[in-house]
């Protein structure tokens, strides 16, 4: 009633059953009283949360007498989000002036009709195979940010849909100017199955074959069971399916039931005197043990003699005898006398017709006047009768060879050829 005075009166109440983080809206019908001494004619209401001010609503104005009961009231609304799961909420009249002179700048509001509501829209998630694109959208709301849970500062996108295709099961916000929800988009993998490697038993024995399955509603062995592992002895290949919505995978193993005891690698060879030749007795999960004090599933053999290797394993040994003879083998060389470089398929290059025990080889070519057109120290490779990117004239050529063997070096053998097209 004092000139520069200030007085609220207003009114709270303690609300529970919030959840924090969870956005809210207050909705409330307000209007300007008056009385004879208290004549402003605008005023608002501030809302605060706790002793917190949340807000302050637009003002509302009244061009009625104090004494006019038809009071002219507005909705009006203020949004929050919870931070706890009880809140006490106040509301005090504010003037929308400075002037508080009595009456005229005194004020008294009224209000109504208060509701409180949580602010939400809806969001729907999305399941998929991996690799495939998901949709996840919100509805309801009329501003969306879609980000990672994950990664929060990066904004996927600003339409009501997101379209993404994660690598796993994953979780996205949907920010809204109504809230925030939740949406999952859950990633199913295609199966898989791994039965390990191929087995080897012994004759007369079994094995039990699990199966490492991953992601499958559906499995089954070829023989029709649905156990995890198998268990048999029979040696064969086996297969195990396995299925889901994303896909069908399978996987094979092989049983190998160990012969051991009926091995055969022996023979007799008979190999020249510069040569030499490889004993291989590889036989799966074993041992080696030779007469030489080798310990390996195969040596190289240049001299003669007995070579035995004994083998072990779980399921037994075997013992094997290799004889090997060497002997002096002549070496022979076959040089042709003619050659028509035409491209038709046939006797196209000048090479050797037939070669044994060369261990060495020059070849060069003359011409008639003793120029050397051609020179190769290749066995298989040949003149194409083409000298320095030209083809060479029809005519007789002149050859010359020099060659080693085992028995000799630098054998020297001269001819001549024939080209002709």
């Amino acid at each position: 009633g004092n000139a520069g005075a200030l007085h609220h009166e207003g009114i709270r109440q303690i609300v529970n059953g919030f959840i924090p983080g969870k956005p809210y809206t207050i909705k409330f019908y307000q209007t300007v009283v008056k009385q004879n001494n208290q004549l402003d004619t605008s005023g608002a209401w501030s809302v605060f949360l706790d002793n917190t001010l949340m807000g302050i609503s637009a003002p509302s104005a009244s061009p009625l007498t104090y004494n006019n009961q038809n009071l002219i009231w507005e909705e009006r609304t203020l949004s929050f989000t919870a931070t706890q799961s009880s809140h006490q909420f106040k509301f005090l009249p504010t003037d929308d002036d400075t002037d508080q002179t009595v009456p005229n700048e005194s004020l008294r509001m009224g209000i109504d009709h208060i509701t409180l509501f949580p602010d939400s829209s809806h969001v729907h998630h999305d399941t998929i195979c991996l690799g495939e694109l998901a949709t996840v959208w919100a509805e309801g709301a009329n501003q969306y940010h879609w980000v990672s849970i994950n990664d929060p500062d990066n904004v996927l996108s600003y339409d009501a849909t997101l379209h993404i295709s994660p690598d796993s099961t994953a979780h996205y916000w949907c920010i809204t100017d109504l809230d925030t929800s939740l949406a999952t988009v859950t990633v199913l993998h295609p199966p898989m199955v791994n039965l390990g490697p191929d087995r080897y038993i012994c004759a007369g024995d079994s094995i039990t074959i699990p199966a490492e399955v991953q992601h499958a509603n559906i499995h089954y062995w070829d023989n029709g069971s649905t156990a995890p592992e198998l268990h048999t002895g029979q040696e064969g290949m086996h297969w195990f399916i396995a299925e889901n919505g994303c896909g069908i995978a399978s996987d094979s193993v092989s049983i190998h039931v160990d012969t051991i005891n009926a091995l055969n690698f022996g023979w007799d060879s008979s190999i020249c005197s510069h040569e030499s030749i490889i004993l291989e007795v590889y036989h799966p999960n074993s041992s080696y043990t030779w007469n030489d004090g080798s310990y390996y599933e195969s040596i190289n053999v240049t001299t003669p003699g007995n070579y035995i290797v004994t083998i072990n394993n779980a399921c037994g040994s075997s013992t094997h005898e290799f004889n090997i003879h060497v002997h002096s083998c002549p070496s022979t060389l076959e040089m042709p006398n003619v050659f028509s470089p035409n491209n038709d398929g046939t006797n196209d290059y000048f090479v050797p017709i037939h070669t044994n025990h060369i261990l060495t080889y020059q070849c060069i070519i003359l011409n008639r006047w003793g120029d050397t057109v051609y020179e190769t120290a290749d066995l298989t490779k040949g003149w194409d009768g083409f000298i320095k990117g030209q083809r060479a004239s029809e005519g007789v050529y002149f050859w010359k060879v020099v060659y080693s063997s085992p028995q000799a070096n630098n054998i020297e053998e001269h001819g001549s050829l024939t080209l002709v097209r």
